[in-house]
């Protein structure tokens, strides 16, 4: 069944999108431009630092997960 979105739901992918893309120029936004993207976005600033300590995490997740599966199993090697 397809998912009908609101107008709601579009701006909320619209701006976790531009967040994302803000992620991948900077993970630690400072000061003034966690305010800039607050204001973008239309959420306070506290809420930006939450989302990116909540994005880094699941980042750094993503990197032990990745490093993990890269690892050479010593069992295999002979």
């Amino acid at each position: 069944l397809p998912i009908s979105l609101s107008l709601d739901n579009v701006s909320f992918l619209e701006q976790l999108e531009e967040m994302e893309k803000m992620f991948q120029e900077d993970h630690y936004p400072d000061n003034e431009k966690r305010r800039e993207i607050a204001a973008m976005v239309g959420v306070t600033p506290q809420r930006i630092l939450v989302w990116f300590q909540n994005r880094r995490a699941k980042w750094r997740k993503l990197e032990k997960l990745s490093m993990k599966g890269k690892r050479k199993d010593p069992t295999l090697s002979a």
